[in-house]
């Protein structure tokens, strides 16, 4: 017995019949379209034009840096750009900036031999360097963008591959902004294996605009952040540069660098001092104070000395290396 369909099924169908004759005559024309370059590629075909694709390998240690669109995966001289933006001032002398870009790469390579070495790939967050991509850049720069992009740029360039070691061993070439007078020495606050990280006259750094900066605390405020009442005795050690080691309370020891993060300061070269109802610190300064001090640096690259200069000078028997 045949089946009945409603004349609503029957228009279905019908619409289905011609919608599936249309595709059947797209893709013939579709085959008749690329069938002559698909012959020109199986039969080689007189005349017809031929591309090559070419797929670099790509050579040397790369960078994983965690960006607003994901991981980027950028060789290491494109990070150290990037990092060196990050990291320094773009009015810096050329020989400055050079040697801020050694240091820079040498952290990456140190980060990279400290790891399992398993792959050519560093973590910028294990390198611990912040790094601008070219629309930071953009945004930091302005106007001037193009004329310290081309210094960025030239100052990688020239040295290109270069690293510090000491003995055949990658240093940790630390860095800084601006000293209380001078550096630090490494033995005294980091112990053995740091003797390259010397003291370094940098008496200059007294005349730079940003050298003092200053806070005051209500005294309650000021001991409970230190986790002690406001009868609280406190104790500084410091070392021969003046910067605090130590900081003692009935709470226990701090390191100074622990107590300039907890209360902001520019550096642990800090004094205080009682006003009335208020703790006033005032620090001298920015940043640790151990290796290379950039305001000295620049100063001395601006009266002659080359990037390889200023490396030694801060970094005491160090050589400085080349990858092929």
């Amino acid at each position: 017995m045949g089946r009945f369909r409603s004349a609503g099924s029957m228009k279905r169908i019908q619409h289905t019949a011609r919608r599936q004759k249309f595709r059947d005559l797209c893709a013939v024309f579709f085959f008749l379209l690329l069938l002559p370059y698909a012959c020109s590629l199986l039969f080689g075909k007189e005349g017809a034009v031929r591309e090559t694709v070419t797929i670099y390998e790509r050579e040397g240690l790369m960078v994983a840096w965690e960006g607003e669109a994901g991981t980027l995966l950028l060789p290491l001289e494109e990070y150290v750009e990037g990092a060196l933006a990050a990291s320094i001032s773009a009015e810096s002398e050329m020989e400055t900036l050079k040697a801020q870009a050694v240091i820079l790469r040498t952290l990456c390579r140190r980060t990279w031999e400290e790891g399992d070495m398993q792959t050519d790939t560093v973590k910028a967050n294990e390198v611990g360097q912040r790094y601008l991509d070219a629309a930071q850049r953009r945004l930091l720069w302005g106007e001037k963008y193009e004329e310290n992009q081309a210094k960025m740029e030239e100052a990688v360039r020239q040295t290109a591959g270069m690293y510090l070691t000491l003995d055949g061993e990658i240093i940790e070439p630390a860095y800084f902004q601006l000293s209380a007078g001078k550096t630090r020495d490494g033995t005294e606050v980091l112990g053995e294996g740091y003797e390259y990280l010397v003291s370094v006259d940098c008496s200059h750094d007294v005349e730079a605009e940003d050298y003092l900066g200053s806070s005051e605390w209500s005294k309650e405020r000021f001991w409970k952040l230190l986790g002690c009442d406001s009868s609280g005795k406190i104790t500084l050690t410091r070392d021969s540069a003046d910067y605090v080691l130590f900081v003692d309370t009935q709470a226990g020891r701090m390191s100074g660098e622990s107590f300039r993060s907890l209360f902001g300061l520019a550096s642990s070269c800090f004094t205080l001092e009682e006003r009335g109802e208020k703790i006033r610190l005032t620090s001298k300064g920015i940043g640790h104070g151990l290796g290379f001090c950039q305001n000295e640096a620049d100063r001395r690259a601006a009266q002659g000395e080359d990037f390889m200069a200023l490396l030694t000078d801060f970094f005491q028997g160090a050589e400085i290396q080349k990858t092929e």
